[in-house]
């Protein structure tokens, strides 16, 4: 967790913290509606305490007032705990205890003080808790929320943001609140989830501030640079170009300024050139002389960027702003990550000019409709790298690869091609600096000496590997020269003056590479032949650069000839495509796609393709391919084309909360009956958790569960060796589907979907209205209908089914929303909605309580867990399909197995019976008594599906342990 960007944990919320966080609502509201009057120097610190900060703990389940009554040695709260610093008492406004014992202080201030800049409330809550020995601490005037790292040892030349390893504002509370509450609640200390934090911290140094500033920053540049060029030069007209102009300075102030702090430049050249007037002029001779000393495409003259007019005191403020004591950065450490996941985040809003020539910043439409921008962890870059470029260069030496190609075709700011670079530096330099150690020969212009035992490689040896193993290509012209520009920065990273004689002596060309030719613009999916058959004149230069079309045979000659490339790695956009004739093209081009195209599904398919045969794929996407039952043809496609060497399993939440991500790593090679690794991403770290051999999972399009280790699969084959799918005797049905526009009979109308006229909550609005059932009103063996939720049914509703389905004196309805089975008998007269399943037993071979008895089992719940690998995962469905291919003890009912029969029906009633007897109890007795006999009712029924379906003690344990 970092600063400002908070990794929400556990996906769905609980009743209770919607509950909470209604509450914190409240209190948000009516601290926004009179802030004016809080920010006032009249409202002070202790009714801020009082007001809002009592308060917003209490909704973390603290008993700041003591309500409980514990003695003063275990109360949770103490308020101006004494702690000495410096030989004098000193009082934190709260101290947070569990049993007595300190975890964490707060420091209240009134909301007239600034927070997140003033330094000596940080300085005060960090001595405060240094002192202490405690790890984190807070300091909030419920405005702002700001959480210290204190074990950092504090002092008062410190910023405030120095040990800042969290903060918000109070109208972003519910956004973070997940975070907030399963770390600092009082239930997040009981369970250990506030230690945790710690610990996965303990060696850490947030960067999220320096993120979050340093793009706010650069962010205000390209607002600044963009309306003055627009108001200074009318005849640019083209928004491209206006993009492509700001960016371009921007990008070569920051390589100068942080050449500078490397002292790779003269330091405050550039601020030199900001006095007096015609700042620009003079900041344009800089570049051109950078342009003959660097030689990359960074500094090209392009005589229109340099005519441009733009304002002095623009061009000074941002140049300025980037020197102590204004700037808070020391960019000669800036790493290189960073700043490519600063940008990652700059290069999701663009520019646009106005009907009166105006700019405007804005988000681009792809990032909006994503829902923002999701860079990839360094720690998920440095495990595709080591997998796939680190796995093809084991063993090899240096000139061994120089032919190897590395590519990311969806490159965005660089971050994994700043990556790979860093891997091949890293694996020269040892190889060298061993060989140098060993006295090898070695040439002397690979490497070089610094210091004792301190080697680097030479400029030439760096811009080597970086043009001869580093490829990108990227659909968006600012992505590909922000690449370009952070892998420039790469090769100069760890070099300054005590270097720099050496680095440019042993070099005999200028010190960076031209990289245009290894870093591309284009559409890693279209290429030229989308326009075959097509009028030229009907596309205009806008919508040219919008498909971007690209062939990779003609762009990338040298490599196609040497049959593609040895690595693509990456992580891929994912969006569905909406544009008709993109649609229409892919449709014909891509030939393992299912209906529903999502971009890093035709990505999966366009990898093939790029890569040369035994070459490596490692990319990190959706696990929705794996799982959907819909993206059968890609399945097939994937298991048939590839070698699979590794799958990461990651539970948590990489980019938001609601996509799942894995990491695939494969070969491209013909499948081989060798074990491939199944691995678990927790905490940043990978460990094995167990392999599969490619004839373990299917290759005919089913969903694929990589989860299951070997052991559980030789379960699931033992079920279904005792067992038929569900669907070979028993019928399954959709619910109805209340509202669709333009669907039922007479078409529903826009009034019909505001008004929702056929549907109803409460008392029953008349005879001919019959009950309604919703999903979250199924429960195991029970139906929560409560007289009160009503349907008008008939062919008017959009989806309204075969009303016989209804008409069943006896089926059972499945929950569709979860990730288990939860399913219950319902009567006659029910009409269900389309998120539950309806079960009828058309030929009454079995009693239908037999049946429920085997869907509400653990076995059954295991078994699901296996043919629905999304259980567990954000947004999880019982699909039809799945039900359906449920495994069920077939039964001849001639023999002894009528008794087992019987005996499962038997349960199933008293199940049945005593759920009713526990809904209507009345007094916590009688409920904690009904509870008691339905458990253990529940483990006689789980004990009788065990011996059905012949399972050993052994493989009983497997289920209940991974059920």
């Amino acid at each position: 967790m970092e600063d400002g960007r908070v990794k929400i944990k556990g996906g769905k919320r609980n009743m209770e913290n919607k509950d909470r966080i209604s509450k914190l609502n409240i209190l948000v509201n009516h601290f926004k509606s009179n802030i004016d009057q809080y920010k006032s120097q009249s409202y002070d610190e202790a009714n801020t305490r009082v007001d809002f900060i009592d308060k917003f703990f209490e909704l973390l389940d603290w008993d700041v007032r003591n309500v409980e009554g514990y003695s003063e040695d275990y109360r949770e709260v103490v308020r101006e705990d004494k702690v000495v610093i410096e030989g004098k008492p000193k009082a934190p406004d709260y101290s947070f205890r569990i049993g007595g014992i300190r975890k964490f202080f707060v420091e209240a201030k009134k909301p007239s003080v600034n927070i997140k800049e003033d330094v000596d409330p940080a300085f005060q809550v960090r001595r405060y808790a240094y002192t202490a020995k405690l790890p984190l601490s807070i300091l909030t005037d419920f405005e702002e929320f700001a959480v210290y790292d204190t074990r950092i040892k504090p002092s008062r030349d410190d910023r405030a943001s120095i040990g800042r390893v969290f903060y918000c504002t109070f109208d972003e509370y519910e956004k973070n609140f997940d975070f907030i509450f399963d770390t600092f609640s009082k239930n997040a200390i009981l369970k250990g989830s506030f230690d945790k934090y710690v610990a996965e911290n303990k060696n850490k140094k947030g960067t999220s501030e320096v993120d979050r500033e340093f793009l706010k920053m650069i962010e205000e540049w390209r607002s600044d640079l963009a309306r003055s060029i627009a108001l200074r030069n009318k005849d640019l007209e083209d928004v491209y170009a206006l993009n492509t102009a700001v960016q371009t300075i921007i990008d070569r102030i920051i390589f100068l300024r942080i050449a500078e702090d490397r002292r790779m430049e003269e330091y405050g050249c550039l601020k030199a050139a900001c006095r007096g007037s015609g700042v620009y002029r003079l900041l344009d001779l800089l570049f051109r002389q950078a342009d003959e000393k660097y030689n990359s495409g960074l500094f090209s003259v392009e005589e229109w960027i340099s005519n441009l007019a733009i304002d002095d005191k623009i061009i000074s403020s941002i140049v300025n702003g980037l020197y102590y004591p204004d700037c808070p950065y020391e960019l000669s450490v800036l790493p290189i990550e960073i700043l490519g996941q600063i940008y990652e985040q700059f290069l999701g809003k663009t520019i646009r000019l106005t009907a009166g020539h105006q700019a405007k910043i804005e988000e681009k439409p792809e990032v909006r409709k994503a829902g923002g921008v999701y860079y990839t962890p360094q720690y998920i870059v440095n495990y595709i790298v080591e997998h796939t470029v680190g796995a093809k260069i084991k063993g090899y030496k240096p000139e061994e690869i120089e032919s190897l190609r590395v590519l990311d075709p969806a490159c965005g700011s660089g971050s994994f091609l700043v990556g790979a670079y860093h891997h091949l530096l890293g694996y020269h330099l040892e190889y060298y600096t061993d060989a140098k150690r060993i006295k090898k020969s070695v040439k002397v212009e690979k490497i070089y000496q610094v210091s004792e035992n301190t080697y680097r490689l030479s400029t030439e040896e760096k811009r080597k590997i970086l043009l001869n193993n580093i490829y990108g290509v990227d659909i968006d012209h600012q992505a590909v020269e922000v690449t370009k520009l952070s892998l420039l920065l790469k090769l100069m990273e760890d070099e300054n003056v005590e270097s720099a004689g050496k680095l440019f002596k042993h070099s005999h060309e200028k010190l960076l590479p031209d990289l245009s030719e290894n870093i591309k613009c284009g559409n890693s999916l279209i290429g030229s032949d989308f326009y075959d058959d097509k009028n030229m004149s009907l596309f205009d230069k806008e919508e040219l650069r919008k498909v971007n079309v690209f062939d990779w045979k003609e762009r990338f000659p040298v490599v196609f000839r040497n049959g593609g490339f040895d690595c693509v790695i990456g992580n891929p956009p994912y969006s569905y495509i909406l544009a008709k004739e993109e649609q229409a093209y892919y449709e014909n081009q891509y030939k393992h796609q299912d209906y529903q195209k999502d971009l890093y599904l035709l990505f999966l398919e366009r990898y093939y393709y790029l890569l040369k045969e035994s070459g490596f794929l490692g990319v990190i996407i959706s696990n929705t391919w794996l799982q959907s039952l819909t993206f059968k043809s890609i399945r097939r496609y994937l298991t048939s084309h590839y070698h699979w060497l590794n799958v990461l399993h990651i539970p948590e939440k990489v980019f938001n909360a609601v996509v799942d991500t894995h990491v695939i790593v494969f070969e491209k090679s013909r499948p081989r009956d060798v074990p491939f690794n199944i691995e678990i991403m927790k905490n940043g770290k990978a460990t094995h958790s167990h392999s599969l051999s490619m004839n373990e999972i299917p290759f005919n399009g089913d969903p694929i569960n990589i989860v299951s280790d070997r052991i559980s699969r030789s379960l699931i084959a033992k079920i279904e060796k005792f067992s038929v799918p569900l669907s070979t005797v028993f019928k399954v049905y959709n619910g109805v589907k209340p509202f669709e526009k333009g669907k039922g009979n007479p078409p529903q109308s826009d009034t019909v979907m505001k008004e929702k006229p056929f549907v109803r909550e409460g008392d029953k609005p008349g005879p001919e209205w019959k009950p309604l059932l919703r999903g979250s009103l199924i429960r195991r063996y029970k139906n929560l209908w409560d007289n009160n939720y009503w349907v008008l049914y008939g062919e008017w509703l959009a989806a309204p089914r075969d009303p016989v389905i209804f008409e069943e004196p006896l089926k059972i309805m499945v929950r569709q929303t979860g990730d288990s089975i939860i399913a219950t008998i319902v009567e006659s007269g029910f009409i269900a909605r389309n998120n539950i399943h309806i079960i009828i037993s058309p030929d009454n071979i079995y009693n239908i309580k037999y049946l429920l008895g085997l869907l509400n089992s653990r076995l059954t719940n295991f078994y699901y867990s296996f043919i629905n690998p999304e259980k567990g995962e954000a947004l999880a469905e019982v699909k039809k399909e799945h039900v359906e291919k449920l495994a069920i003890k077939h039964l001849d009912l001639s023999s002894n197995d009528k008794d087992k029969h019987d005996r499962l029906v038997s349960l199933v009633d008293q199940m049945l019976a005593t759920q009713k007897d526990l809904h209507s109890a009345k007094t916590d007795a009688d409920k904690k008594t009904y509870q008691q006999k339905a458990d253990l009712i529940d483990r006689q029924i789980d004990k009788l599906v065990y011996e059905l379906y012949s399972l050993t003690d052994e493989e009983i344990a497997i289920v209940e342990g991974k059920e």
